[in-house]
């Protein structure tokens, strides 16, 4: 049987078309010999997400997001899903959308739930947005942002004080301060060589005069220890012993016990004392005044009457 130029013709545009969807199809990531479900999931904005993002399922990819639309309005945007229909999760699953890298895109998973209950065609499911690096990395960055501001601010404040303070009146005072900070500096140098020098011509003696200080040293610990080596206990014994003898004295004084109490104490003898030491003294007196009462004497032999 031979075929005609037309069929053979036919024959091969059909299957260049079929070619042609299957490669089409095989780019999306779909093949037209399998079966797929829908799903949808709304988000604020799918932006790292395009047509044709894998979606994995613990790793796995099970399809691809055949679409990107509007959802109410401007609002929200819906992502549908194109999942192989061989692949079944519980419908509380939710879609995660992650990552991203330096080209902007993101990938897209299924995290599976716990209910008994499968998802089927055409559920929406609920979106899990995780932070991506870039998300990651400017929360990190905003804060030292911030740091790295208010440290900018701070320096320019000290360096607009410094340049206030540093007026030409200030530097010049400065420069003078320097100067003699310098002046200063030599003289110290100059008198650090002195006793340098000092030290070096005196050095037999200061080692002499060590040497004695360790003799007085050891000396004083000699006496230290002599000293220790003292009853101290006998010597306050027997001087408690004198001061208790003393207080007895004392007592007995006080009690006008003894020739001393009996002075000390008898107010009678304190008066006959006190009255004979007045005769004493008039007699003195008179004496003085009337010698010729007392002495008698003549030098031929009579006396006066």
């Amino acid at each position: 049987m031979k075929f005609k130029k037309e069929h053979k013709t036919a024959v091969i545009v059909l299957t260049a078309l079929l070619l042609f969807i299957w490669g089409f199809n095989f780019l999306k990531g779909k093949d037209i010999f399998k079966t797929y479900d829908t799903y949808y999931t709304i988000l604020d904005n799918v932006e790292g997400v395009v047509q044709s993002t894998p979606v994995t399922l613990k790793g796995i990819q099970i399809g691809t997001v055949e679409q990107l639309k509007f959802y109410n309005g401007l609002e929200k945007t819906m992502m549908v899903l194109n999942i192989d229909s061989h692949y079944r999760f519980p419908q509380d699953s939710k879609v995660k959308v992650y990552g991203g890298n330096i080209m902007g895109g993101k990938s897209v998973a299924i995290i599976p739930g716990k209910e008994k209950t499968l998802a089927k065609d055409g559920d929406t499911l609920t979106v899990m947005k995780m932070p991506g690096m870039f998300d990651l990395v400017n929360d990190k960055i905003t804060p030292l942002q911030n740091k790295l501001e208010r440290i900018l601010t701070a320096t320019d404040t000290l360096l607009w004080g410094i340049n206030n303070v540093l007026n030409p009146k200030t530097q010049k005072a400065l420069s003078s301060s320097m100067e003699d900070l310098a002046v200063v500096m030599k003289q110290l140098k100059h008198t650090m060589t002195k006793l340098d020098n000092f030290m070096t011509q005196n050095q037999e003696h200061l080692n002499n005069s060590l040497a004695n200080l360790d003799k007085t040293t050891e000396n004083f610990a000699r006496l230290s220890d002599s000293l220790q080596q003292l009853d101290f206990q006998k010597t306050v014994q027997r001087l408690n012993q004198t001061v208790a003898n003393f207080n007895k004295i004392l007592e007995k004084l006080n009690n006008g016990q003894g020739t001393m109490g009996k002075l000390m104490n008898d107010k009678k003898l304190y008066d006959n004392l006190e009255r004979s030491s007045k005769e004493l003294e008039l007699l003195l007196k008179d004496f003085r005044e009337h010698p010729k009462r007392y002495v008698h004497f003549s030098v031929w032999g009579r006396k006066d009457k």
